[in-house]
C-alpha cells in the first residue's frame, strides 16, 4: 500500500517552521496521514467483511455437520439393525432354521453394502466440508483483499486534490513567508547601511576635529539629503578662508548620482571645494581623485587630503585677497562669472529651464488632444443643426419665422488652434 500512495504522492520541498525553523516534508506528512486513516477504515471493512463472510461459511459447514450428524445417526441405526440381524442369523442357524438364515444373511449383506456407501458419502461430505472451508477462507481473502486494494486506489484518488490544494496553499504561505523575510532582511540591511553609514560619518567627523581643531566642523542635519560634513576652513585672524563639504558613503557598488548630489549642495552651503568619502571607488580609480569637479577618496585617505585640501584653500583664499585688493568691479565681475560658483549656479537654472520646458511640452500635447476633443463636439453640433434645418426647410417649413432666422446665419468657423511656438513668437 505504501508503493501505491509513493506512485501517486510525489515527494514536494520542505516546509520551513516561521516560529521554531524546523523543516518537515509536506509529502510524507499527508502520506503518513493518508496510511493511518485508510488502514484504520479498511481494517475496519475487512473485519466486517471477513466476519460475515465466515458466519456464513459457518452456517453451511454447521448445516453440513447437521447433515454428517443425521448420517451418522442413520449408521448408528443400521449397525443396531444389523447387529441384531447377525444375532438372529447365528441364532437361526443354531435352531437349524436354513430359510430364514438365508433371507437375514441377504439382508445382512444389504446392510453392510449401506454401510460400505454412508461410509463413502461420509468421507465425501468430510472432504467437501474441508474443502468449502478452505476455498471459502481463500475466497474471503481475495475478495476483502481486492476490494481494500479499490477502496485505497479510490481513497488516493479523491484525497489527491485535497492534497494538491493542501500542499498549494502550504506553498503559497512559504511564499509569503519569504517575501516577508526578504523585506525584513532587506529592512535589516538598509538600517544596517544607514548604521554604517553614520558610524563613517562619525569617524571622518572625528578625525577632521582631531587634524583641524582650528576650524569650525558641523554636521549637517539630517533632514536635509546629500551632504554630510561642513568645515570651515579659518585663517589665523579667525575669518573663513573657504569652506569644505564633505559626504559619507558606505555601499558595495558607486552611484555617478552622488557627485550631482553634493554640487547641489555645494550652491547651498556657498562652497566650492567638494569631498565624497566611500568605501567603493569608481570605475578605474583604485586612490585619491577627482570626477568632474568632486574630489573622491577612502577613510584611509581622509588624513592626507583633508591636509591637502586645507592647505589649497588657505593659499587660494590668500592670493585671493592679494588679488582683490588689485582688481577693479568690472574684474571682479569677470572672475565670478568664469569661477566655478557661477558654472554650478548657471548648470542649475539650465537644469530647471530644461524641466519647465518638458513640462510644458507635455501641457501643450494636453491641451492640442482636449482642443481636437471639443472642436469634434462643436462640429457634431453645427452639422445636426444644418441637417435639421434643410429637413424642415423640405417639409415646407421654410416659412415660418424661426426658420427664416435660422437659415440667415450660418455657424462660424472654428478657429485654428494656437501652438506654444506661435506665442514665442508673439
Amino acid at each position: 500500500m505504501s508503493r501505491k500512495i509513493d506512485n501517486i504522492v510525489k515527494p514536494e520541498d520542505a516546509v520551513t517552521c516561521p516560529d521554531c525553523g524546523a523543516e518537515f516534508d509536506v509529502a510524507d506528512r499527508l502520506r503518513a496521514h493518508i496510511e493511518s486513516s485508510l488502514k484504520q477504515e479498511l481494517k475496519s471493512r475487512f473485519d466486517a467483511k471477513l466476519e460475515e463472510e465466515t458466519e456464513t461459511h459457518q452456517r453451511e459447514i454447521q448445516k453440513q455437520r447437521d447433515e454428517i450428524i443425521e448420517l451418522r445417526q442413520t449408521k448408528i441405526d443400521h449397525e443396531n439393525v444389523l447387529a441384531t440381524r447377525e444375532i438372529e442369523i447365528k441364532e437361526a442357524e443354531a435352531r437349524g432354521a436354513k430359510s430364514k438364515s438365508e433371507q437375514m444373511a441377504s439382508e445382512l449383506t444389504s446392510l453392510r453394502e449401506i454401510k460400505i456407501e454412508f461410509e463413502n458419502l461420509k468421507a465425501a461430505q468430510e472432504i467437501a466440508i474441508k474443502q468449502a472451508e478452505s476455498e471459502g477462507a481463500r475466497k474471503a481473502t481475495k475478495i476483502a483483499k481486492q476490494e481494500m486494494e479499490e477502496m485505497i486506489s479510490r481513497r488516493i484518488k479523491e484525497t489527491n486534490a485535497d492534497k494538491d490544494l493542501e500542499i498549494g496553499r502550504l506553498q503559497l504561505e512559504r511564499e509569503r513567508q519569504n517575501d516577508i523575510i526578504k523585506r525584513l532582511q532587506e529592512q535589516m540591511t538598509e538600517k544596517s547601511g544607514e548604521l554604517e553609514g553614520e558610524v563613517l560619518e562619525l569617524a571622518v567627523e572625528n578625525q577632521l576635529r582631531d587634524l583641524h581643531p582650528r576650524d569650525n566642523i558641523n554636521e549637517v542635519k539630517r533632514g536635509n539629503y546629500g551632504a554630510d560634513i561642513e568645515q570651515a576652513v579659518l585663517t589665523n585672524t579667525g575669518s573663513v578662508a573657504g569652506k569644505i563639504l564633505w559626504e559619507c558613503k558606505k555601499h558595495k557598488k558607486w552611484q555617478d548620482s552622488w557627485v550631482s548630489t553634493i554640487r547641489k549642495n555645494a550652491i547651498e552651503f556657498n562652497t566650492d571645494t567638494m569631498v565624497i568619502v566611500t568605501t567603493t571607488m569608481p570605475k578605474g580609480m583604485e586612490t585619491f581623485g577627482k570626477v568632474d569637479d568632486v574630489f573622491v577618496c577612502k577613510y584611509s585617505e581622509v588624513p592626507v587630503v583633508s591636509q591637502l585640501l586645507n592647505h589649497a584653500v588657505l593659499k587660494a583664499h590668500s592670493e585671493n585677497q592679494r588679488g582683490e585688493n588689485m582688481m577693479s568691479i568690472q574684474e571682479r565681475i569677470s572672475q565670478y562669472i568664469s569661477g566655478p560658483e557661477f558654472a554650478m549656479v548657471m548648470r542649475g537654472v539650465i537644469k530647471a529651464y530644461e524641466n519647465f520646458e518638458d513640462d510644458l511640452r507635455r501641457e501643450e500635447q494636453y491641451m492640442k488632444t482636449r482642443w481636437k476633443a471639443r472642436r469634434g463636439y462643436l462640429r457634431e453640433v453645427i452639422d445636426s443643426i444644418t441637417s435639421m434645418a434643410g429637413k424642415l426647410e423640405y417639409l415646407g417649413a421654410g416659412d415660418f419665422e424661426v426658420m427664416q432666422e435660422i437659415g440667415s446665419q450660418v455657424p462660424p468657423a472654428l478657429p485654428e488652434p494656437v501652438t506654444i511656438e506661435e506665442v514665442e513668437e508673439e
